[in-house]
């Protein structure tokens, strides 16, 4: 009899801390977003596992229902509001990879604050999924088949030293009226995508 080797559950999540690939922390019209790839498939990570398709099961590796219900970023994988760093406001599958792009929020709360600038100036580069991971293929048992994606983090070591976040600022003299109206349009475009 085959097994399958499954990490995680919604109590106690498994994750991975992988570097952002292809990423960028920009500022666009007041707003600071950080987007980039969470995690990339077809090669191993630190921990030996290769995130893959499950030809003939499946055409996709990453399960977002879970996370779309509450797309949180947060740091460290610690479920407090005061490591609440924003929210994901967008998030797909690709060849590549798991690609996202995210807000960060405006908070002052200095935990906030501090990880948002160590990410603008380029300091902190990692970013961590978390949930619930499937190795469902008994002839090659680290091939990650199934990775049930339940949060983001931010994190300060990555799995991979060849992480490519990169600031890329852009000066904005946007008003506090405009920033509001802003951060509703994206949150009401990703409702809608969110629907459909």
């Amino acid at each position: 009899m085959n097994t399958v080797k499954i990490k995680g559950d919604l109590k106690k999540p498994a994750f991975k801390i992988a570097a952002l690939e292809q990423s960028a922390v920009k500022e666009e019209n007041g707003l600071i977003f950080i987007e980039g790839y969470a995690n990339t498939k077809n090669s191993a990570d630190r921990y030996g596992d290769i995130p893959s398709v499950l030809t003939g099961k499946r055409d996709f590796v990453y399960e977002l229902s879970e996370f779309k219900k509450n797309p949180v970023l947060l740091i460290d994988h610690v479920n407090r509001l005061d490591h609440l760093a924003g929210s994901v406001t967008e998030i797909r599958e690709d060849k590549k990879g798991l690609y996202f792009k995210a807000l960060f929020s405006s908070s002052s709360h200095p935990m906030v604050a501090h990880a948002r600038k160590l990410y603008q100036e380029g300091h902190a580069k990692g970013i961590s999924i978390a949930g619930r991971f499937h190795y469902e293929d008994p002839s090659a048992p680290n091939k990650l088949t199934l990775a049930e994606i339940y949060e983001i983090s931010l994190v300060a070591i990555p799995a991979d030293p060849n992480s490519l976040a990169a600031l890329s600022p852009e000066n904005s003299t946007e008003s506090e009226e405009n920033r509001e109206k802003l951060i509703n349009a994206e949150i009401n475009a990703w409702l809608k995508d969110l629907k459909n």
